[in-house]
């Protein structure tokens, strides 16, 4: 008799089922700000890195450049960032947070940081130091290899 499939053995697998779900909550978490965990993500990586260009911010976020202007376009819609010309080159604009989103930030950290303890509850903090090892362990294998 044949061995079923064993993708659900995979990492990938495991990694996928949990990235969705921690997803899920955090949009749970994040819906009553009227944000989605995407824009929150764009905005926290603004709030460290200050303004930059749409392509950085996309590199950062590891996400299409397409997506991330469709993403800015809403924020900025929202009156949580705003588009400047680049000071070298005039083809570029650099985005930036507003005082609105920083205030947004602030306001939503507790309510972030306690959703994030609920889903380590339980888990004692070495066994959480592994995991966090182990990811990126992961991470770096599956990154693509460079051509020599």
């Amino acid at each position: 008799m044949a061995r079923p499939l064993r993708h659900e053995e995979f990492i990938g697998y495991k990694v996928y089922r949990a990235h969705r779900a921690l997803a899920k909550s955090l949009d749970a978490t994040l819906a009553p700000f009227g944000i989605t965990s995407s824009q929150w993500n764009a905005l926290n990586q603004l709030n460290a890195y200050g303004a930059m260009t749409q392509r950085e911010l996309a590199e950062r976020l590891q996400k299409q450049p397409a997506t991330v202007a469709r993403l800015i376009d809403r924020l900025v819609d929202r009156g949580l960032v705003v588009r400047a010309p680049h000071p070298t080159d005039r083809r570029t604009n650099m985005v930036s947070n507003t005082k609105k989103a920083k205030d947004l930030l602030v306001e939503v950290e507790p309510v972030a940081v306690a959703d994030a303890d609920r889903i380590a509850e339980g888990i004692p903090p070495e066994d959480l130091a592994v995991f966090f090892k182990v990811l990126d362990a992961v991470r770096i294998n599956a990154s693509p290899v460079e051509d020599e």
